[in-house]
């Protein structure tokens, strides 16, 4: 069975993927790059829940492909133009040539649509022939089918890891810190982990901690990539940060990097913990 594909004889179709994002060479800078990881994980947890009580919740899509032929036609098959490079300039169409078979058969009585879908039945790497007319004569051309191949992705989400609660006992309500969305590093802001809580040593791999509201002590190492804060894995100090949590918040931590500080490694005073974002997120203490 061959993949899904999609033919487009003018400007390409755009190819919409849930919970994905494409970004061009020249488009990835740090900001978008930001962005897209922070919506890839925000995507993930909403997977989770959407899958309720399931352990695990799959996502996926299938091996897609497109064909650009790359001229554009009107409805009564008249070449308009023809973009270079394309499969249609390689075969050597003109804007004012019209276009009257696919293959062999007829398209001058068939929508634009039906042209469109006798294209869309072509398969990459298999030769194809148009014919057209051009100054009252009759010309076929021919050429190989290349079509762009999107492939396929699985993404398997362990809803399990989502959160966890603590210090909540007796609570009437509650709030969540967070470790789970990247920070914005183009900010000096870096992921951290939860090393403790009011004192407790909660070293656990959820990414999410439901707390009752109020005071707690939270406990972070900084988990900072920039080659500028070089130190031994030994002086990697915990550091607390006093955070009141109020009810229905998510508080984001992370490791803010203080670069003018990079060097005073003893006292870690290179970096400081902080909320870096504050989300609403409805929270029950007894779910």
């Amino acid at each position: 069975m061959k993949p899904f594909s999609r033919i487009t004889l003018g400007i390409l179709t755009a190819l919409t993927f849930s919970n994905a994002l494409v970004v061009t060479a020249a488009q990835a800078v740090e900001p978008q790059e930001d962005r897209a990881r922070e919506m890839a994980r925000s995507a993930a947890v909403e997977a989770a829940k959407s899958g309720g009580k399931n352990d695990t919740v799959v996502l996926e899509e299938p091996a897609r492909s497109y064909f650009e032929w790359g001229a554009i036609v009107r409805p009564d098959g008249e070449i308009l133009s023809v973009r270079p490079g394309t499969v249609a300039a390689d075969m050597g169409v003109e804007a004012g040539d019209h276009l009257t078979h696919i293959n062999g058969t007829s398209v001058e009585r068939e929508s634009l649509q039906t042209i469109l879908q006798m294209f869309d039945d072509l398969e990459h790497g298999r030769t194809f022939n148009i014919t057209i007319e051009r100054d009252d004569k009759s010309l076929t051309l021919e050429s190989i089918v290349r079509a762009t191949v999107v492939p396929g992705w699985r993404l398997e989400v362990d809803s399990t890891f989502e959160e966890t609660a603590h210090a909540i006992q007796n609570a009437t309500a509650c709030g969540r810190v967070s470790i789970f969305l990247q920070p914005p590093v183009t900010r000096d802001y870096y992921p951290a982990f939860i090393n403790t809580i009011n004192g407790e040593d909660t070293r656990i791999k959820n990414p999410v901690i439901k707390l009752g509201v109020g005071e707690h002590i939270i406990g972070l190492h900084e988990k900072i990539g920039d080659p500028r804060a070089t130190r031994s894995p030994s002086l990697r100090t915990e550091k607390l940060l006093r955070l009141v949590v109020e009810p229905n918040k998510k508080y984001h931590l992370a490791a803010h990097f203080i670069a003018d500080k990079r060097y005073d490694r003893v006292n870690a005073g290179y970096w400081e913990p902080i909320v870096w974002k504050v989300t609403e997120h409805s929270c029950d203490p007894n779910d």
